[in-house]
């Protein structure tokens, strides 16, 4: 792994094994709010007051997450965080990303380092939880994505952050994805960085009403976002995160 600056001042990791970075060389932390946080329906449901459920695909650097839960945080909205990561980083090089000086709330940050010290180098495949508090849960749930099964309904957004379809092609098999399909609620939006035709028409064939949106400024031109079939549901609304 080699730490890189982005264009936006925030760090990222590359991958020698994938051959690719963790996020955007043009800005780790622009992708992360535009792509996912507000690609996903995630931040307006947020700041509505909604409890949200959130599903990641790819943990990595933990980037998205802690953007995610500062801002449900700092509104005092219930998050729910499940994230299937195959190989946890290490605490060292999380803290060697600076993600502090991203970060107004360093709670989250250092409550994240101290859990992940207290794991195996290599934790076992399973469910592991992070409490900040009855309000704000992160469980990381180690292992093979493609192996676990997905709770049915579930999940108001995925975050789809996996490496690209030419380095991790299973994340992005029809399968795969038809299996983040049936983990979404109704009208809930899968959101991603990648607009490949292959996997738009994967996750149309699923049931996704599958659209492209503008960009992060000085990033890709375009960026996904899958919304699940729903003839009568909205992303309002929502029930308390499960305890």
């Amino acid at each position: 792994m080699r730490i890189l600056c982005t264009a936006d001042g925030s760090y990222t990791l590359y991958s020698e094994a994938y051959q690719q970075s963790f996020h955007s060389h043009r800005g780790a932390r622009a992708e992360a709010e535009h792509v996912f946080l507000r690609g996903s329906g995630v931040a307006s449901r947020l700041i509505e007051g909604h409890p949200t459920e959130v599903l990641e695909v790819g943990f990595g650097t933990g980037l998205n997450f802690l953007l995610t839960a500062e801002l449900a945080r700092r509104l005092g909205t219930p998050l729910y965080y499940v994230a299937l990561e195959q190989e946890l980083l290490p605490a060292a090089t999380l803290e060697a990303l600076r993600y502090r000086e991203l970060l107004k709330d360093s709670f989250l940050l250092t409550n994240l380092l101290s859990f992940r010290r207290e794991l195996p180098a290599r934790p076992a495949p399973g469910r592991y939880r992070c409490a900040y508090s009855d309000r704000l849960i992160c469980e990381l749930r180690i292992g093979d994505a493609t192996l676990g099964s997905l709770e049915q309904d579930a999940f108001h957004a995925v975050y789809q952050d996996a490496f690209s379809p030419e380095a991790n092609p299973e994340l992005w098999s029809e399968p795969f994805l038809g299996a983040l399909y049936g983990s979404l609620r109704p009208a809930g939006r899968l959101a991603s960085y990648c607009v490949k035709g292959t996997v738009r028409r994967r996750l149309a064939r699923h049931g996704f009403a599958v659209t492209k949106r503008p960009g992060p400024p000085g990033g890709k031109r375009e960026v996904l976002v899958a919304t699940k079939a729903s003839p009568s549901a909205s992303m309002q609304g929502g029930s308390t995160p499960r305890e």
